[in-house]
């Protein structure tokens, strides 16, 4: 009668071992890592709440000068659709026309940070050489920055 005695290397009735607390280490390691460049990624790559003050107010004037020079439909055409739901065509170029400040030249007065359902946008002020004020708001529509509210 031979009787033989299994050894852990062939595999039969071996006990095995529980996976080893130093191999578990870097995995949840590595795990945090890519999350940590994920949310790096997201806070980089995110679109901004407010173009910089130079674009903003070039989006502003162009949308003043295109009223200043005849082509109101144009400047409202160049507006976010939250603009044109708020102030149609017809009704944006009747408030447009009898207006003879906005054929005038607009002073560039100042930007600021104004909020806007709990976000920040950018606000733009000009001043008509009779001392009238209009503000005009940006907002992101897709990637690009268009006129979004405006007062006079």
């Amino acid at each position: 009668m031979d009787i033989r005695k299994s050894s852990p290397s062939d595999g039969s009735m071996a006990a095995q071992r529980p996976a080893r607390s130093g191999q578990v280490k870097p995995a949840i390691l590595l795990v945090i890592l890519v999350v940590a460049v994920a949310v790096g990624i997201w806070l980089w790559m995110r679109p901004s709440t407010q173009p910089n003050v130079d674009a903003g107010r070039a989006i502003a004037e162009s949308f003043l000068n295109l009223i200043r020079e005849g082509h109101p439909d144009q400047a409202w055409e160049s507006t976010t659709a939250e603009f044109k739901s708020a102030q149609g065509k017809e009704a944006f170029l009747r408030h447009v026309k009898p207006e003879k400040y906005l054929t005038q030249p607009l002073e560039f007065v100042s930007a600021q940070t104004v909020t806007v359902q709990n976000q920040p946008r950018s606000e733009y002020v000009f001043r008509s050489p009779d001392g009238k004020t209009i503000r005009i708001v940006l907002g992101r529509e897709g990637s690009t920055w268009k006129v979004d509210r405006w007062t006079r």
